[in-house]
């Protein structure tokens, strides 16, 4: 088994994962099914309570029609009816029971009367199953009072109205019953929520069926996404994932993914890069370290004199490359540039004044612009110093090395031009391209340099959110020019282009090579070189 298909076993969880296909169309159905059975279960609770109520009003309608017959009475004031027999058969034959309705009439416990026509008879005929519908409406009727109640006749489910009827001076006892089949009612609303569950159940798999495939299409490219990152890995980071035509979030998806792979496949290199160099340069030292105290004569003083020397001049390198290598990992830091309101011709007087001690050359403060800039003073006095060590490096003593500080008027408004430059003996072509890279060192210089000090001078040129022109010849000296807004609008920090961070599209690329062939007002025309 290889390494890359242990990590796979390691990292995936336990058990058969949902796809996100598979979670999405989940989801959706079970709200789906929710829905349905909630709105289901209202509707016809609603409705099975309505027909409750309906029921319910139309006994109660037979029953206010047999008292309003019972009260009634004569233009001399006496009752027209006055038996209970009268009563009831009035009751009856002005009776007209509805659908699934049915009336009879009883006069102690037999019946008596009964509509002309109904829906159904309660009490048909004298058999047996009439006697225990008989049997079962006495057992409800309660004398001078009106019960409401449910009994079951056979295969019928009856809701019955028992209103006792009583005449004075009669001593008749006589029951007026008023049924309604509500079980038939009811049955059809059965079948009605039998209808709404069969179309539900099919809206539900026609909906999960074009999720289905609607989801199918739309998350295609996540089985790409999954595909790539399955197939990237630290030796391979060159794969992409196709990217598709529709305008969505899925395609952006992709899209970012792919410039993410791209801006790690980049970093890996230049780490790579990067790590090489850091061996290279810190091997060479501790390979002379080595070579000297293993060659030492201990008996010789003067030997041991020449190789503590030589061990603490290669220690001191190895401390610069060090402190540097730290500072240019420091830059890669948000908060690296803290740009605030800074005194423009007040910092260039106290630069002036560190710089001019560095080494014995004819410095001259050439202009000092008397405006106020975002900037970082510490960073800015920092790229200062250091440009100005590298003109020292590159130049011979007693050599002018000028300063300035302008304000510039710049395509996207007011810019500020901080410029170091020397006479020395300039540098090639071909070198400019490469001298704000790590490491990189040309012909010339006096002293040796870590190779780290110019892209310092860089990150902090981008950190301002502006560059580093450079303009140098060979035998004509260099200038270094940090150009960067007078005011802030975009800090390192914020900057985030296909460029890198800090690159404004008016000054070129972040490699730090010349970008225009524009210079600070008075400043000759040179090139650059590294530190």
């Amino acid at each position: 088994m290889s390494a890359r298909e242990s990590r796979r076993q390691q990292t995936r969880p336990p058990g058969r994962s949902w796809t996100v296909r598979t979670r999405v169309l989940t989801t959706m159905l079970a709200f789906m099914v929710v829905g349905l059975a909630v709105t289901g279960i209202l509707t016809y609770a609603v409705q099975f309570r309505s027909l409750e109520d309906r029921v319910h009003g139309e006994l109660l309608q037979e029953y206010q029609e047999l008292k309003l017959i019972a009260e009634s009475t004569e233009d001399d004031g006496s009752f027209t009816h006055t038996t209970v027999d009268a009563v009831l058969k009035a009751a009856t034959e002005s009776a007209a029971p509805s659908d699934n309705e049915s009336v009879i009439a009883l006069i102690d416990g037999l019946p008596a009367h009964k509509p002309r026509s109904q829906d159904f008879e309660l009490v048909p005929d004298d058999s047996a199953r009439s006697q225990q519908v008989l049997e079962q409406i006495m057992a409800v009727h309660e004398p001078g009072r009106t019960v409401t109640t449910t009994m079951t006749l056979g295969d019928r489910e009856l809701r019955v109205l028992v209103a006792s009827v009583q005449v004075a001076g009669d001593d008749a006892e006589g029951v007026f019953v008023v049924a309604n089949n509500i079980g038939v009612e009811k049955q059809a609303l059965w079948q009605s929520v039998a209808t709404f569950a069969g179309l539900s159940v099919i809206t539900l798999l026609i909906a999960g069926w074009v999720g289905y495939v609607v989801t199918g299409r739309l998350l295609k490219p996540l089985g790409a996404l999954r595909s790539a990152t399955e197939q990237v890995t630290v030796d391979d980071l060159a794969h992409r994932i196709p990217v598709p035509a529709a305008n969505d979030d899925i395609s952006a998806l992709a899209t970012n993914f792919n410039r993410m792979l791209e801006r790690i496949q980049i970093g890996f290199a230049e780490q790579r890069r990067f790590m090489s160099d850091v061996g290279h340069e810190l091997r060479t030292p501790l390979t002379i370290v080595r070579g000297t105290l293993e060659t030492t004569d201990l008996e010789d003083p003067a030997d041991v004199r020449e190789a503590h020397e030589i061990a603490t001049d290669e220690l001191d390198r190895m401390g610069r490359v060090v402190g540097d290598l730290s500072e240019l990992a420091a830059s890669a830091r948000p908060d690296y540039v803290r740009p605030a309101p800074l005194q423009m011709q007040e910092f260039a007087r106290s630069a002036f004044a560190r710089i001019e001690r560095i080494a014995e050359r004819d410095w001259e403060l050439v202009r000092a612009a008397d405006v106020v800039a975002d900037a970082d003073d510490q960073r800015l006095t920092q790229a200062v110093v250091q440009l100005a060590a590298n003109a020292v490096r590159y130049s011979d003593e007693g050599s002018r090395i000028c300063f300035s500080v302008d304000q510039v008027l710049g395509p996207d408004g007011p810019e500020i031009h901080v410029g170091v430059r020397d006479e020395g003996v300039g540098i090639a072509e071909d070198d400019q391209r490469r001298i704000f890279e790590r490491f990189t060192r040309v012909d010339g210089a006096r002293g040796a340099g870590s190779g780290l000090g110019l892209p310092i001078v860089r990150a902090i040129a981008e950190g301002h959110g502006g560059v580093v022109r450079l303009l140098s010849a060979p035998g004509r000296g260099s200038t270094f020019t940090l150009v960067f807004p007078q005011f802030t609008r975009r800090t390192g920090a914020e900057v985030d282009t296909e460029d890198g961070p800090g690159t404004r599209d008016a000054a070129g690329p972040r490699d730090g090579r010349t970008i225009d062939q524009r210079e600070p007002v008075g400043s000759p025309r040179t090139t650059t070189r590294s530190s």
